[in-house]
């Protein structure tokens, strides 16, 4: 009988532990979520180490290119002085002055053009046609400068040149007064009748 009353105490132990056990879960208040894992911090690398930088070799500095400048082209200021002494009849000082523009070392082509321009139109055609031939080849739209030069060449007596010259300025010139009288002259001129 103790062996009963054992057994039944035993049971009945487990059964009001059931109970209890039933009792604190559903009367208690719900047990809490668990939350859900923090999301893994940032993770920094490791710290590493200063590495000594490199020490780049050295690099030449580039030689500066020495190749010549060309300045712009100025006409230079005594081309005024020279205009205005031929402006005042004052022909034989204008001429000076622009030869000696023309003389100085390395005259601009805008200078040695406006000289033999200069030349030309204060009547010193020879010292103009020394000047064109200076000048060079024409470039397109030096068209007036041609004729001058055509002009100069008829007065020193180079018609076949002063012809071919003129034929080249023709078609590009206005045509006035002067130009229509120049040209019939140097036309005539280099025509076999002409020379009879």
């Amino acid at each position: 009988m103790r062996r009963n009353a054992a057994v039944a105490g035993v049971l009945l132990g487990v059964f009001l532990s059931a109970c209890a056990h039933h009792k604190t879960t559903t009367d208690v208040a719900p047990a809490p979520q668990r939350e859900p894992a923090p999301a893994a911090a940032a993770v920094e690398p490791p710290a590493l180490e200063p590495q000594p930088m490199p020490v780049p070799a050295p690099v030449p500095a580039p030689a500066p290119s020495v190749a010549p400048q060309t300045p712009p082209p100025i006409i230079d200021p005594t081309l005024d002085q020279a205009a205005s002494l031929a402006a005042n009849n004052q022909t034989d000082q204008a001429r000076r002055v622009y030869l000696a523009l023309l003389n100085q070392a390395n005259v601009s082509r805008q200078t040695i053009a406006a000289a033999a321009r200069g030349l030309y139109r204060i009547g010193a055609f020879a010292d103009a046609v020394e000047a064109f031939r200076n000048l060079g080849t024409f470039n397109r739209g030096e068209e007036d400068l041609r004729y001058y030069n055509a002009v100069s060449l008829f007065e020193t007596g180079h018609y076949d040149d002063a012809k071919k010259e003129l034929a080249c300025a023709l078609p590009y010139i206005d045509i006035t007064s002067d130009v229509a009288r120049y040209r019939d002259k140097i036309q005539k001129m280099g025509s076999p009748q002409a020379m009879k």
